[in-house]
């Protein structure tokens, strides 16, 4: 069956399916139209919205940034101050002659060094002094203890000697 046989009946009047056919294409097409445009108008709300919500956004950073770029002011300036207090501390404190003063200083650390050394060295040979000393004083304490033997060794032989000239007197000289 074509669509040209085709025949619809409404409310008494008569249509041919081709007609049928072209007021269908033409009644879609139509509904087509509205739909894309009902979509349009939704997307164009959509981006008023995003618009407005961006527009009130860009208000908050924008008064954001104002209040960072007076704190920064401020503490430029408080960093101007700072800088110029410090170099005033600088020129007042005579830093420009401090590098004389540390080459100085670097050579005096250099003499300090080596009057240590000696000074180390100096330390042991005084050890060495003080354990030889030490050493010397017992074989003098011996050497004196011995001697003090020795002075009752003489007076012993003192003694015989004296004995033996009493026992010569006494016989040379019997009665005597």
């Amino acid at each position: 069956m074509a669509l040209s046989d085709l025949e619809l009946n409404l409310g008494g009047q008569s249509f041919k399916g081709a007609y049928v056919a072209v007021v269908i294409s033409f009644a879609s097409t139509i509904a087509g139209g509205i739909w894309t445009a009902s979509e349009f108008f939704s997307r164009l709300d959509a981006q008023e919205a995003a618009v407005a919500a961006a527009g009130v956004t860009a208000s908050t950073l924008e008064a954001r940034f104002a209040d960072l770029r007076e704190n920064q002011a401020e503490t430029l300036q408080g960093y101007q101050v700072t800088i110029s207090n410090m170099q005033q501390s600088l020129d007042d404190n005579d830093i420009k002659g401090l590098q004389g003063k540390l080459a100085e200083l670097g050579t005096n650390l250099e003499a300090i060094m080596e009057a240590q050394k000696d000074l180390l060295d100096l330390r042991d040979r005084v050890a060495a002094v003080e354990k030889s000393n030490a050493e010397s004083v017992l074989k003098v304490e011996n050497k004196v203890e011995s001697l003090g033997n020795t002075d009752e060794r003489l007076m012993r032989i003192k003694k015989e000697i004296d004995d033996l000239w009493d026992a010569l007197d006494s016989v040379v000289n019997p009665l005597g």
